[in-house]
């Protein structure tokens, strides 16, 4: 057998697999949210705390961040953490506590410094700050439906330690959204959807909910600050101590909005490398999920066929294709015009971001390059809480504590908690 005979079987044996993989994940893409609701069993609803991470000021905000107020559940307080006291984005969020006045919420400054993930910073106040023992955590560009946490909440099982949420992107305004969303709507979550169906959870930052003291049990901050990476971090951690992550029946909106090439670049880049980092056979098996490999494979092996070069690249890519936009509209999905356009940058993007992240460990994330994974120093230990109440119009902030400083407000401005 010659070396070309070599390759067109190894092509066709590859082609074989990875359209396999796309049919099946496809199809696990419908089913999940059927599947997953069978597993949600649990019917109390515990008070929750709900942390709210703020940096950025990006379109929508107001609408993703309101939607956290204005869930049908029982009882809830609402936090929000910045490393600023004052930024564009603390503002806002007064505003949204203003028209809110019968929700708990307060804002605390995080001042912690000890992880590679500037949110993992963000968070450690909040987290060890929160009223209650079980803590939703979203993203500020993540839109909750107003059942969003009741429903969430019935995975969070006694098995279970972490509900995430499959994000689909939305609210798309530009090319480049189109782009990042046929990346993160297509490859990324037909595989979660999968792994959803065949029992595995994994972790999805958009979303988290837990409990604090399964956290805590888990190793805490110690178990997340080494990369950033903290959601499958904390998926591992939670599997140390027998508590398994596990996707939630309802997925999770995330607005895009206009977005710029560089900035959908570097997002990939960043998750690529954290995949590459702590999930490496993941990492390794990617380019199956893509369909320029496939299209390569499919070219080489279609004389295998009797069929030319060109219709092996060509059939193959218009199936692949198809399947994709299909799955988007049966799910509702935004589709653009230029759709075979954006399939095209998509797969590109996706090749450069996987040969890239071979070569790097520099990651951007919110505006700022971090290293994806350092020998991060211990998390600061819980201390006597040092918090301060001050009015709406005080621009002093309390720098006392190592770990965090706070202040609440009323509608009115004035200061309505103390601890």
């Amino acid at each position: 057998m010659t070396f070309s005979d070599i390759l067109t079987w190894a092509a066709a044996a590859y082609w074989v697999v990875a359209m396999g993989l796309l049919v099946i994940s496809v199809v696990g893409t419908i089913l999940q949210p059927r599947i997953a609701a069978r597993r949600a069993t649990r019917r109390d609803q515990p008070p929750v705390s709900i942390v709210l991470p703020v940096k950025l000021l990006e379109d929508g905000f107001d609408r993703t961040q309101e939607s956290a107020f204005a869930q049908a559940y029982p009882s809830f307080d609402v936090t929000v953490s910045s490393a600023e006291a004052e930024s564009p984005a603390v503002r806002r969020m007064r505003e949204i506590f203003a028209r809110h006045p019968e929700r708990p919420s307060r804002v605390l400054l995080s001042t912690a410094r000890f992880a590679a993930s500037p949110k993992v910073d963000n968070l450690f106040a909040p987290f060890m700050q929160a009223q209650n023992d079980v803590i939703l955590m979203k993203d500020a560009n993540v839109l909750l439906e107003p059942d969003a946490l009741a429903q969430h909440m019935r995975q969070l099982t006694d098995e279970v330690g972490l509900v995430c949420a499959i994000p689909y992107c939305a609210g798309l305004e530009n090319f480049a959204a189109h782009v990042e969303a046929a990346i993160i709507n297509g490859p990324h979550a037909r595989m979660l959807f999968l792994a959803s169906c065949l029992g595995q959870g994994h972790g999805v930052g958009k979303i988290m909910l837990f409990r604090r003291s399964d956290f805590l049990r888990a190793g805490g901050f110690d178990a997340i600050s080494h990369t950033v990476g903290e959601d499958n971090a904390l998926a591992k951690a939670m599997r140390r101590i027998g508590r398994r992550p596990v996707f939630s029946h309802r997925p999770v909106r995330q607005k895009l909005g206009a977005r710029a090439y560089g900035d959908v670049y570097h997002r990939q880049l960043r998750w690529s490398v954290i995949r590459r980092n702590d999930e490496l056979l993941s990492f390794l098996l990617e380019p199956i999920c893509q369909a320029f490999p496939a299209v390569i494979a499919g070219s080489l092996a279609a004389p295998l066929l009797g069929a030319s070069h060109a219709a092996g690249f060509a059939a193959t890519f218009l199936v692949w294709f198809a399947l994709e936009t299909l799955l988007s509209v049966a799910k509702g999905w935004q589709l653009s015009v230029a759709a075979p356009a954006v399939f095209i940058v998509r797969e590109a993007m996706m090749i450069a971001v996987w040969v890239n992240a071979w070569m790097t460990d520099r990651v951007v994330w919110a505006k700022d390059k971090v290293h994806a994974r350092v020998a991060a120093p211990p998390a600061p230990r819980a201390r006597r809480r040092i918090t301060f109440c001050c009015s709406d119009s005080s621009s002093s902030w309390s720098t006392r504590s190592p770990i965090s400083a706070s202040r609440s407000w009323s509608p009115s401005g004035s200061a309505i908690s103390s601890s």
